[in-house]
């Protein structure tokens, strides 16, 4: 980016939605999706069509993009583990170098209650609350072993059609109002980083009219097997459809819990555009960079599952939507990317979007380098999780049966169902080394659902052999980094 556009300094909108498959956007051609706003803005800027978190969960996911980490570089494979104090992150460089952070909703990747940390991330913080009204979760619910079994749809995260009395004051529903509020009130100070993070379409998969209403249950298509119908998967996904107990729900069972998460994204839809309606209203809009983009996926029924793993990389989970629409002045051109590109390299992104340098070691490259042509910016992306033996702080914890979220905690118990593992993905093939049971090979070519596990398939060893080398490589790299706090004042470091 050269210094003639640099007369005004632009403001930035990072958009993140939670648990959003890159299939589930009308822009990534689901014909049952309604989402007019992300399809619009897609048009308008670039569409990155082939990009991928950094693993399957939220809080080593947003760890990850929002330093240029892998979850692997300082240990953050837990939804327990938040940064550091020490650590840098992308909001932290934004403060440093003059913006205005604006942190609204669910950040789920620092310590919020440490004022130093909270001081040098943002300028305001606005959570609303700190669970959706129906999203309780059963936790600490009096139920029995003979209800939970005569349910079906216990396990299902299926909670149906939410009234609107009880949206309202959700958490998502208080952040956009604020959000809202702050644009039209013109609260923000320029140049800013608003940082609009929803749960939506996190499960339970639930949501009000219209959007309840709104999909067609009948156009839905279920495209994979039952896991247990399906040979040498990872054992924590028989593990959880087990526990899950989902086996006598039926094809239009699955069609009913895959259009009500279509009725969240359209909700989530909704309220994307009606941010980007108060930019344009209120005059920021040409001036902000605009980045939509989620930070894992969701089963939603793939497999016979509902929600997620910790440590499976089905596409369904790791295959994310990113969108970008530069600002007036930033020379790019509006189309669809094909390169493999992964979450964390954001930061690197904002930085030479805003024209600072990142003073930290880290290992994602700039997407500016596809706004205007097409060119291998990854050969490969990286994504992982799971754990060694006897590491119990990467478990999650355990919680008793009358939580929806203890088929996949108990599973994360157990051994080899929660191996520690690496996935290896180019645009035609995906390798999954597995530290204490079989890996996988998918020819994505052949088999896009990933139904079939070739690793054993001597045709694919040169590939195999290739990305195993290249994993190697890769984890040699970026196994950890040296804080820049080592570097002596007075001395000079010579240039690479």
């Amino acid at each position: 980016m050269g210094k003639e556009f640099m007369e005004k300094r632009k403001n930035i909108l990072l958009f993140i939605a939670d648990q959003l498959r890159a299939d589930s956007l009308g822009c990534m051609g689901n014909t049952e999706a309604a989402t007019p706003n992300y399809d619009a803005l897609s048009e308008e800027g670039i569409l990155f069509e082939n990009a991928f978190c950094q693993s399957p969960i939220c809080v080593p996911s947003r760890c990850s993009f929002n330093t240029g980490w892998y979850p692997h570089t300082n240990g953050h494979r837990t939804i327990h583990y938040f940064l550091e104090k020490e650590d840098p992150s992308m909001m932290k460089s934004l403060k440093k170098n003059g913006y205005h952070v604006y942190l609204m909703g669910k950040s789920h990747y620092f310590d919020r209650q440490d004022e130093a940390e909270m001081a040098a991330t943002c300028d305001l913080e606005y959570i609303g609350c700190e669970m959706s009204t129906n999203a309780i979760h059963r936790i600490g619910q009096s139920v029995s072993k003979e209800e939970i079994s005569a349910n079906p749809y216990y396990y299902s995260f299926y909670f149906g059609e939410m009234s609107k009395e009880a949206a309202a004051k959700t958490q998502d529903d208080l952040v956009i109002e604020r959000t809202l509020a702050m644009i039209q009130n013109h609260e923000l100070k320029e140049p800013f980083c608003l940082y609009v993070s929803l749960n939506l379409p996190h499960p339970p998969y639930e949501v009000e009219e219209p959007w309840f209403s709104m999909i067609n249950r009948t156009s839905i298509k279920i495209q994979t097997q039952p896991i247990e119908h399906l040979k040498d998967k990872p054992s924590i996904l028989y593990r959880i459809r087990e526990n899950q107990n989902l086996t006598k729900l039926t094809e239009k069972d699955f069609q009913e819990i895959k259009a009500t998460y279509y009725g969240m994204i359209a909700k989530l839809d909704h309220q994307l555009g009606r941010v980007l309606g108060a930019l344009k209203e209120q005059g920021y809009y040409e001036d902000t960079h605009i980045l939509a983009f989620a930070d894992h996926g969701d089963f939603t029924g793939d497999y016979g599952l509902v929600e997620k793993t910790q440590n499976t990389f089905e596409d369904c989970l790791v295959h994310i939507p990113c969108i970008i629409r530069p600002a007036q002045g930033t020379p790019f051109q509006p189309r669809t990317s094909s390169s493999l590109v992964e979450l964390n390299d954001l930061p690197q992104t904002v930085a030479e979007l805003l024209h600072y340098e990142l003073d930290y070691t880290q290992f994602g490259k700039s997407l500016t380098a596809l706004f205007e042509n097409e060119m291998e910016l990854h050969e490969y992306v990286l994504s992982e999780g799971g754990r060694i033996q006897g590491e119990k702080q990467a478990m999650e914890g355990y919680t008793g049966k009358a939580s929806i979220y203890w088929p996949r905690l108990e599973a994360q118990t157990r051994m080899p169902e929660h191996s520690k593992a690496f996935m290896v993905r180019s645009d035609q093939y995906k390798y999954v080394y597995r530290l204490f049971e079989k890996d996988e090979f998918y020819d994505l070519t052949a088999d896009p659902w990933e139904e079939k596990n070739v690793v054993d398939d001597q045709r694919y060893r040169l590939e195999i052999a290739k990305m195993k080398d290249w994993l190697l490589k890769k984890l040699i790299e970026t196994t950890d980094n040296v804080p820049m706090k080592t570097m002596l004042p007075g001395r000079t470091y010579g240039e690479e």
